[in-house]
């Protein structure tokens, strides 16, 4: 790859919206629809010639994997409201296969099999969280109710070291701090 050619982790479908024929010119992959935006033609990566202001769509080859309904997937959360919290799906558990391009969303009544008043008492950003897909779409539905499920390594939110679990909550070992979540099970620190 050239200076001049950025490229995304960004795992873009066939009709997915690229960006506008008045910002950027097609490459190999790409086309413009009727309202003047650019569109992949590809299952593929996206590369971004900044020089020649063109994007392109790298066709992958052999068949990407997709989360489906059933699978264990990991994920870090990346923002957190009273009742729901968005995923970032790094990976899917029992594949080598990882990617940052797919979106779960946990809501509230998915985050524990007892009732949570809101979604802060489970997760929290930057949070990394073991989860199970729920449908077959993306932005993918996603539960943490298992005792398998849930967070798997915790940050500090006064200090930002890692959680240590102690019985059914985590510690700072720094500050002390004392913090609540939905626990796996399989919690890195302990």
């Amino acid at each position: 790859m050239s200076d001049s050619m950025a490229s995304t982790k960004k795992l873009v479908f066939p009709g997915d919206e690229l960006g506008v024929e008045e910002e950027y010119f097609t490459g190999p992959g790409t086309y413009i629809d009727k309202k003047g935006k650019i569109r992949s033609q590809l299952l593929g990566k996206v590369l971004i010639d900044i020089v020649n202001r063109r994007i392109i769509v790298k066709h992958i080859k052999g068949k990407p994997r997709i989360p489906k309904q059933g699978d264990i997937v990991i994920g870090i959360v990346e923002s957190v409201s009273n009742d729901l919290a968005f995923i970032d799906i790094t990976s899917i558990e029992n594949t080598n296969v990882k990617s940052t391009d797919f979106t779960g969303i946990i809501h509230v009544s998915q985050a524990s099999k007892e009732y949570l008043e809101t979604m802060y008492d489970a997760l929290r950003v930057g949070d990394v969280v073991r989860a199970r897909v729920l449908n077959n779409s993306n932005p993918y539905q996603l539960t943490i109710k298992d005792p398998n499920l849930g967070v798997i390594a915790a940050f500090c939110t006064k200090c930002g070291s890692f959680l240590k679990k102690q019985d059914d909550r985590l510690v700072c070992p720094v500050c002390g701090n004392v913090e609540k979540r939905k626990i796996s099970i399989l919690y890195m620190f302990r």
